[in-house]
């Protein structure tokens, strides 16, 4: 394995052969997703009436509620998103790269990349246990085949990703070339060498000879693409955390419930590690990010340090946490979907959900646009890493 000599990050690693594996692992979880969709979900009872959804209700009856954002979203990144990655995976690790046409292998290689992402499988997981412990006190909760369908269809999709070689199909579509040893120096930016930010490619040329992406020494306009997503951000982050998330109706007695009120009621009702976990989640970690993504901005103008090793893994880590703050939002779909019992229980979606979808993807690009090669970087070098 290759590591950096300035952060250690892993720069590659054995090429070993997981196609069989990633293949069988994938048929796995398409057949359970595809399992999961028609049958019971998740049953809610309460004075002996009974509602009972499947999984595509949870963003169906967000439409009824005019949500249409909340409902494409949470169809697309729990559904569409990751049916579309796993069955493009299984013709590319049967060795598709290689036969067809190279401008359309590079095509369909960046465009599956590019979706793991925004895949919120997982996330979504995790939020319907959150909501079965906040309403099973109110009524019974039983959990149905599609719901085991469900949690097989993530372990096997966390599976097959955990063993994705990205190395080994991009080798497919063109082997990586070569720099010449008279080119290199202690620091590619020294010698004008740019790395691909698809590919990872090394190229001293303007555009990737692998995958023909445009390539940079440094990402143009890095802090201020990053410091604008972070504004906007930001500025939602006031108004989803004010305005409430949903609506509760309880025999005809409409309360909402803001983020932090449902925190407070979880922790009244003695469910301590669900609201530490949707405080810290959906309340700490937002604000922290904007925080320390601030701070990263205000970095790049310093020279790097014995503690910029430091300052790259909190960016390393900001951005792997970045879109669990999802889990309050999967947590409002459900209990709006499954708590629909007319005046004598009912919940649905506040306008604060809206805000607070938009601001975990806005910190999620802010996040993304960053480049943290500029925390090594002096600031004498601001003429050479603007190309």
């Amino acid at each position: 394995m290759a590591v950096c000599p300035h952060c250690h990050s892993k720069l590659c690693a054995a090429n070993i052969n997981y196609d069989s594996r990633i293949v069988a692992l994938s048929i796995s979880a398409l057949l359970m997703l595809l399992s999961s969709m028609f049958y019971p979900f998740i049953s809610f009872s309460s004075n002996g009436i009974t509602q009972t959804i499947t999984l595509p209700d949870a963003a169906r009856i967000l439409f009824n509620y005019d949500s249409d954002l909340l409902g494409i979203f949470i169809d697309v990144s729990i559904i569409g998103l990751p049916m579309a990655l796993l069955t493009i995976l299984i013709p590319l690790h049967l060795g598709l790269l290689k036969v067809i046409p190279q401008p359309m292998a590079r095509r369909l290689l960046k465009f599956t990349l590019a979706l793991e992402p925004w895949i919120m499988s997982e996330i979504f997981l995790i939020g319907v246990l959150v909501s079965m412990v906040k309403i099973m006190s109110l009524a019974e909760v039983s959990f149905g085949v599609s719901f085991w369908a469900y949690t097989a269809f993530v372990l096997f999709y966390i599976g097959s990703l955990a063993h994705l070689n990205r190395a080994r199909l991009w080798d497919q579509v063109q082997p990586q070339a070569k720099i010449a040893a008279a080119k290199l120096s202690y620091r590619a930016i020294d010698s004008n060498i740019r790395a691909c930010h698809v590919c990872h490619q090394l190229s001293d040329s303007e555009y990737c000879s692998r995958c023909n992406s445009k390539t940079h020494i440094r990402n143009p306009h890095s802090v201020q693409k990053a410091t604008a997503w972070l504004i906007t951000s930001i500025a939602c982050y006031i108004p989803a955390n004010l305005l409430p998330i949903m609506y509760t109706t309880s025999l005809g007695d409409e309360s909402p419930s803001t983020l932090i009120g449902g925190v407070i009621t979880l922790w009244q009702a003695g469910s301590y590690p669900i609201a530490l976990i949707i405080f810290l989640a959906s309340v700490v970690v937002p604000l922290a990010k904007a925080l320390i993504l601030t701070f990263l901005c205000f970095l790049v103008s310093k020279p790097a340090n014995s503690q910029t090793k430091g300052y790259t893994k909190v960016y390393q880590l900001t951005e792997f946490i970045g879109k669990w703050s999802m889990i309050d939002v999967f947590v409002v779909a459900i209990l709006v979907a499954l708590v629909q019992l007319g005046n004598l229980m009912s919940v649905t979606p506040g306008l604060g959900t809206v805000f607070f979808t938009i601001m975990v993807i806005c910190q999620m690009l802010a996040a993304h646009a960053f480049d943290p090669r500029l925390l090594w970087d002096s600031p004498k070098n601001d003429k050479k890493i603007i190309n």
